[in-house]
């Protein structure tokens, strides 16, 4: 099976701080603006979609498949302290305008949802599903 790579991006619980994170189980839900992932309530990136209502979605250009994958590196820090993914610190990010949140800069196209509703017990995994709020797009990526 083939699947998008996407990178979603989330606000984390200190204001002004994002995570981003690369996923490849997410498509648009139906006809409808709705857009899901896939992910495990043991991630951050599933934590913080669901405290803060909103997350954003990147479909990164093939040139950037190994940037995106630095989004996939390990937190790091002291056991009994918070941990931190370094690596984030040399993506380069674009703010969202609707939601809270950031994207993957240069991708060729952006989502931005709100948290709509999430499906949990899908074995360790869960479905969150979002009402896209806006979409942007590189002029290239547009066909007519």
């Amino acid at each position: 099976m083939v699947a998008p790579l996407v990178v979603i991006g989330t606000r984390n619980e200190d204001e002004g701080d994002y995570n981003l994170a690369p996923k490849h189980m997410a498509a648009p839900m139906g006809w409808a603006d709705y857009f899901g992932f896939v992910c495990t309530p043991k991630h951050k990136t599933y934590r913080n979609a669901v405290r803060h209502g909103a997350y954003t979605v990147s479909y990164p250009k093939p040139s950037q498949v190994v940037l995106a994958s630095l989004a996939a590196s390990p937190r790091v820090g002291p056991p009994d302290g918070p941990k931190e993914k370094p690596s984030l610190d040399q993506l380069p990010m674009l703010e969202a305008t609707e939601v809270d949140g950031v994207f993957l800069e240069d991708a060729y196209l952006y989502l931005e949802c709100e948290l709509d509703r999430r499906v949990d017990d899908l074995g360790e995994n869960s479905l969150l599903i979002g009402k896209v709020k806006a979409v942007h797009a590189q002029k290239e990526a547009l066909r007519v």
